[in-house]
């Protein structure tokens, strides 16, 4: 049996699934989805998705659709065995999804944090765990039946780069369980989710990332935790935004670790005091 697979996936988080799948020693054919090449922050020069980057070394087939008709032209012409979507940005179209067995990894115990920012949410909610839901996807948002879910402890130290890479890393693994799994028995069983107990999360904005030195200490410290290392939580002093990376309670007060005025590379406290007599105060 030759396993048709597409992969639709465009970011870093996707990348580690993408390439344990383009690895695993079966047959079968990978084509992946991506979006289009666009002008990064970065040199301001047209780049690939880091998805796309990866594909390309790996040898794979690479599809850029910009458009849902363009995607399901594509996916109707290919007649894969199995989608799998991680972090696509796109939405999946109904016909697509209701004619083949998609998969989709979110980064939450379903039913719980629908929507784009699942990471953040239970960090600034100071949850004790989290984990990766892989649900057969339907035509509503993070919705669909749930395959199998696995559940990791957030420790004191997280931040949300070093829990993205946790999950990125879960959900690897679990796609290869998963498509090792579908090639014993290609029927894949699925519980539907209890929606009474959905809560939602929706995309940060860069208000959100906001420090108010008015709220409690936690809960800024949450904060930071959450948006570190981007887009970064922040204070505004003498019109100038500084991000607060990193930090530290003691003695009920947060003190500052990491710093990153506007413009300039990230520095230490301690570094950054020496080029400014006047203390950050974080509450």
């Amino acid at each position: 049996m030759n396993l048709n697979i597409i992969f639709c996936g465009s970011p870093e988080f996707s990348c580690e699934s993408l390439a344990i799948l383009a690895k695993l020693n079966i047959n079968k054919t990978i084509t992946v989805i991506t979006q289009p090449d666009k002008i990064r922050k970065r040199g301001n020069k047209i780049q690939p998705t880091p998805v796309k980057a990866l594909a390309l070394q790996h040898n794979l087939t690479v599809h850029t659709p910009k458009s849902k008709n363009e995607f399901e032209k594509l996916i109707t012409s290919i007649k894969p065995d199995l989608i799998i979507v991680i972090a696509y940005a796109m939405i999946i179209p109904k016909n697509i999804t209701d004619t083949y067995l998609c998969i989709n990894a979110h980064t939450s115990l379903l039913p719980k944090y629908r929507g784009a920012s699942p990471i953040q949410t239970a960090l600034l909610n100071q949850d004790n765990e989290t984990g990766i839901s892989l649900i057969q996807m339907n035509s509503k948002l993070d919705e669909g039946n749930i395959i199998t879910q696995t559940t990791i402890p957030i420790e004191k130290t997280d931040t949300y780069g070093l829990l993205h890479d946790k999950l990125a890393t879960l959900t690897a693994n679990m796609i290869l369980e998963l498509v090792q799994s579908y090639l014993k028995n290609p029927n894949v069983d699925s519980t539907p989710q209890n929606h009474k107990l959905a809560s939602y999360c929706s995309k940060i904005t860069t208000s959100d990332c906001q420090l108010n030195i008015n709220d409690p200490i936690k809960t800024n410290f949450a904060k930071i935790k959450a948006y570190s290392p981007k887009p970064g939580a922040y204070l505004t002093i003498q019109q100038q935004k500084i991000k607060i990376l990193d930090a530290k309670i003691e003695s009920n007060t947060l003190i500052p670790l990491q710093v990153q005025p506007e413009g300039k590379k990230a520095m230490s406290y301690t570094d950054y005091l020496l080029g400014n007599k006047k203390e950050i105060s974080l509450c």
